[in-house]
């Protein structure tokens, strides 16, 4: 019986060390995907916002939109565009990678009356 102990001692080091990577991997890309989810319904609410903004003529629709963002989410004035009728808003938007090659880019439109 001692000889059987002793010849698996180690074995659940190894089982650590095997699954451990595996662990970490599923960790980052639930990260990444909750960091998208996220993402994306911030930037439909920032849409929203600057294109009610247009529609009340209150202010630029593109520095609306930013101030509406957290700074890692900002948006170039030339992936915002405006189109109507009515005041609509269009941005394309890209995530930040927590995972390589993991390139996620969205797109959100809002249109006020």
């Amino acid at each position: 019986m001692r000889r059987r102990r002793h010849a698996e001692s180690g074995t659940s080091t190894l089982e650590v060390v095997g699954v451990t990577p595996l662990v970490v991997i599923v960790i980052m890309l639930l990260a990444q995907v909750a960091l998208s989810l996220y993402a994306i319904t911030t930037a439909q609410t920032a849409v929203r916002q600057a294109a009610r903004a247009d529609s009340q003529g209150s202010g630029n629709p593109v520095q609306v939109l930013n101030d509406s963002l957290p700074g890692w989410l900002e948006v170039a004035p030339s992936d915002v565009q405006l189109f109507g009728p009515g005041h609509g808003v269009r941005a394309r938007f890209d995530v930040p990678d927590l995972v390589p090659f993991f390139d996620l880019t969205f797109t959100r439109e809002s249109v006020m009356p």
